[in-house]
């Protein structure tokens, strides 16, 4: 017997024999010895490489700002931040109010 499905039977005896993460990774590994299957995996195209860094990287460029808005908004909302009183409301000497409206008719 193989140290590997030695090491991956006791750890599915420790872990109680329930069939979790560990149990499948052991089944699959078993399945993949069983069916002999030496195929040599596809090579992943060098385009395809790059497309999917400038992805990853667009996502990177998209975290950060989604980062730094919510360290803005936390800060906002306990009070680290102060924010500029509202101005003063001005008064028309003609007798009419913020909105425009005369307040004698």
């Amino acid at each position: 017997m193989s140290p590997e499905l030695v090491i991956g039977l006791v750890a599915v005896f420790v872990s109680g024999g329930a069939v979790g993460s560990a149990g499948t990774l052991l089944a699959q590994w078993i399945l993949r010895k069983v069916d002999g299957d030496d195929r040599p995996r596809r090579a992943v195209e060098a385009t395809a490489i790059d497309g999917l860094r400038i992805e990853v990287a667009e996502l990177g460029r998209h975290l950060h700002n989604l980062d730094a808005r919510l360290d803005f908004t936390e800060r906002l909302l306990d009070g680290a931040l102060s924010l500029a009183p509202p101005p003063e409301r001005m008064h028309d000497s003609q007798g009419a109010d913020a909105r425009g409206h005369d307040r004698e008719g």
